[in-house]
């Protein structure tokens, strides 16, 4: 059985799909989000920037610096390996970076620094780049989904799953081959990490592990270009990743549809800027509010699937962190403020006692009905009693930015403005929101932290 097993590898699988796809075997859909998303991810980014958090691996940076190679975010070049792990880091930040359902994942804050930083090396095209990321998304959420959702209740699937991506999408644009590809990824798994344990202790530990994983991503498809040679069943193995990671029986069959379907255009948009598993409940929230029209709320409960509550189920948050992975929390900011944005996770709004009441007042509650529905649904029930008797009741099966509840350009564009505005110029956010649609004719897409560099207002 052992050996009628190794017939299939999904290493393999990976290295022979990256090393011999083509741009031109993108469907139009796929690039197109491909371009939205280098959007998405440079707001997120420029945004992470300029916020108090970035200041230790910025710190960091200008102490071990190397040679400048690459462009950083509100910094001077560094090294390609240290380029990509600052802009991965700014990324993950604010919490609004996309998401896919299926392996739990962000690709794009492991995957566009990951291209951005290495592109420069090779000098490529907006098609190469494209393309790059697009193979890093295809590797990553695969890897991700085979052993999703028991992996992820240790492991942060982003970081064990993306260095996988950045190095396939560094792979790429370095022209290594089918052999070579796959040392990379034997590497990648090696080096593979990412535990939660930074959550419950309010630990900063996010940041660094997508900054990992686009750095190390690099550094293996570096060392596999000069020979360093890698486990060729790093995934199936009987010492490798699945074995050792896993915690379920992986679902080989994700790497079987290579080419057929595109796993890239499945990931969401996240409109708020929190954890993606409160977002099914800040929209139900927004459906209440407009419902009872300022009433007094006496009771509230949400219904709520497992993996929600597991990681964002933080209660009495006292901080930004802490409300940013509470269902209670943004639950209650909804209710009495609206539309989330960056202002309702400020230190004085978390504070606010009516809102902390509000957040006590919730009860919360894991629903086998909801759980069941994950992965394909990330589902949230609200049921909600007014002091004057009336009772009110809101149920989201996809939140607002998934593929069946879909945002565009304009919206994604809007966001862009919100994340960036006072950090960039508007002429900055201009430029970039052009050269982002016509992506695929830039000719240096690393000119895209360029052009934000020269719009950072001082």
């Amino acid at each position: 059985m052992e050996n009628e097993a190794r017939e299939f590898s999904p290493s393999a699988e990976c290295a022979k799909f990256v090393a011999n796809v083509k741009y031109q075997d993108l469907p139009e859909s796929v690039i197109d989000f491909v371009k939205k998303d280098v959007l998405d991810w440079l707001g997120c980014a420029i945004a992470g920037s300029a916020d108090p958090a970035s200041a230790p691996i910025k710190e960091v940076t200008e102490l071990l610096g190397g040679c400048p190679q690459a462009p950083i975010l509100g910094m001077r070049q560094d090294n390609y390996h240290y380029a990509a792990m600052c802009n991965a880091y700014f990324g993950h930040i604010t919490e609004t970076d996309d998401v896919d359902k299926e392996s739990i994942t962000h690709p794009a804050t492991v995957n566009i620094p990951t291209a951005l930083s290495i592109s420069g090396h090779s000098f490529k095209s907006g098609e190469d780049f494209i393309l790059a990321i697009t193979c890093g998304y295809e590797v990553m959420l695969r890897i991700g989904a085979a052993i999703t959702p028991e992996h992820y209740m240790i492991f942060h699937t982003t970081s064990t799953s993306g260095v996988f991506g950045a190095a396939m999408t560094a792979g790429k644009l370095l022209d290594l081959s089918e052999r070579q590809l796959l040392w990379a990824l034997g590497n990648a798994g090696t080096t593979a990490a990412g535990l939660w344990q930074f959550l419950p202790d309010g630990g900063m530990s996010k940041f660094l592990h997508t900054a990992n994983a686009a750095g190390n991503g690099i550094l293996v498809a570096l060392l596999a270009k000069e020979g360093f040679k890698g486990a060729p069943h790093i995934l199936e193995g009987e010492k490798g990743f699945f074995a050792g990671y896993a915690r379920q029986e992986p679902k080989l069959e994700v790497f079987e549809d290579f080419g057929k379907r595109w796993r890239t255009e499945s990931v969401s948009f996240k409109p708020y800027p929190c954890c993606r598993h409160t977002h099914s409940a800040i929209d139900a929230a927004l459906d209440i509010r407009k419902k009872i029209q300022g009433s007094k709320i006496a009771s509230a409960k949400l219904y709520t699937y497992k993996t929600a509550n597991s990681v964002a189920g933080k209660r009495n948050p006292q901080n930004e962190r802490e409300a940013k992975f509470s269902l209670g929390y943004c639950v209650a900011s909804t209710l009495l403020r609206g539309i989330p944005s960056q202002k309702d996770f400020s230190q004085s709004m978390v504070e606010e006692p009516e809102v902390q009441a509000l957040e006590t007042l919730i009860a919360i509650a894991e629903s086998e009905e909801l759980s069941t529905c994950v992965p394909r649904n990330w589902p949230a029930r609200l049921e909600v009693v007014t002091e004057d008797g009336r009772e009110f009741s809101a149920q989201v099966w996809n939140p607002t930015g998934d593929p069946e509840n879909a945002i565009g350009w304009d919206a994604l564009c809007d966001k862009f403005r919100l994340l960036t505005e006072g950090i960039i110029t508007e002429a900055t956010q201009k430029k970039i929101i052009f050269w982002c649609k016509d992506l695929e004719n830039l000719g240096v897409p690393a000119g895209l932290i360029r052009i934000a560099n020269i719009g950072f207002i001082k």
